[in-house]
């Protein structure tokens, strides 16, 4: 079965339209929801997500979606990259997905954040680039704090904001926050925040490194690192008074 997406776009260049934070956040909650069918934990790794993407279907239009995951990739300067993908005109209604092997060896949560950003490139940028000359969309960084960098170019900053919601999504965050920060006996305050409606978030003045314990917790609930899991906590709002520094 293909994963399916639909998301406002321009029907006659299949280009999305302007989406907000909160449209990726749908868009990732889609593309989850089928990845996951099945699977027990939190964790979406990279073997899963590949597999369940292997031919997409974005506003009705089907993409194959070539991956590889056993070699080195390079930008054309010859520099290592974490990813790329690719369209090629020779190769219609395809995508070309490379996460470079060599870079995230022995770090599975690099692994998943690197194809779930391509994956991003593949369901929004990939549909109105085929057909075209061929287009390459490169994941350059490991950092979780590059969808906050706004000199990034707007489909890099769109595709890391669809991974970090793919991978760590506002409401199971949320709710494993509040599970280890009650087991902390961690004080919790209402706030305005993007997670699960009417729970209350973590509260400023909690001591540092209790408040480090969980996250780590929540960390390895989703099986990312605990820099990712502090940008979508305050991507979501959920920590009072913002990022940790």
């Amino acid at each position: 079965m293909p994963l399916v997406v639909q998301y406002p776009h321009h029907p006659g260049s299949g280009a999305p339209r302007p989406l907000s934070a909160a449209a990726l956040w749908a868009v990732a909650a889609q593309v989850r929801r089928q990845a996951m069918a099945g699977r027990p934990g939190f964790t979406l790794p990279a073997e899963a997500l590949v597999a369940a993407a292997r031919r997409v279907t974005v506003n009705g239009r089907a993409v194959a979606v070539a991956w590889d995951l056993e070699h080195a990739v390079h930008d054309e300067a010859g520099a290592p990259v974490l990813g790329v993908c690719e369209t090629d005109p020779e190769l219609p209604d395809t995508a070309l997905v490379s996460v470079n092997a060599h870079v995230v060896a022995g770090r599975p949560d690099l692994a998943a954040s690197t194809a779930a950003h391509e994956l991003g490139h593949v369901l929004f940028d990939v549909p109105a680039a085929l057909g075209a000359p061929a287009r390459r969309y490169r994941a350059v960084t490991a950092d979780p704090e590059a969808l906050l960098d706004r000199t990034t170019a707007a489909s890099e900053r769109r595709a890391n904001e669809f991974m970090g919601a793919l991978l760590a999504p506002p409401v199971p965050l949320h709710l494993r926050l509040l599970v280890h920060a009650r087991a902390e006996g961690l004080r919790t305050v209402h706030a305005p925040h993007l997670g699960r409606q009417g729970s209350r978030v973590l509260a400023a003045g909690n001591p540092p490194d209790a408040v480090a314990g969980v996250i780590a917790a929540v960390a390895g609930d989703f099986g990312v690192s605990e820099r990712f899991i502090a940008v979508r906590l305050a991507r979501y709002r959920l920590l009072q008074g913002g990022l940790l520094p």
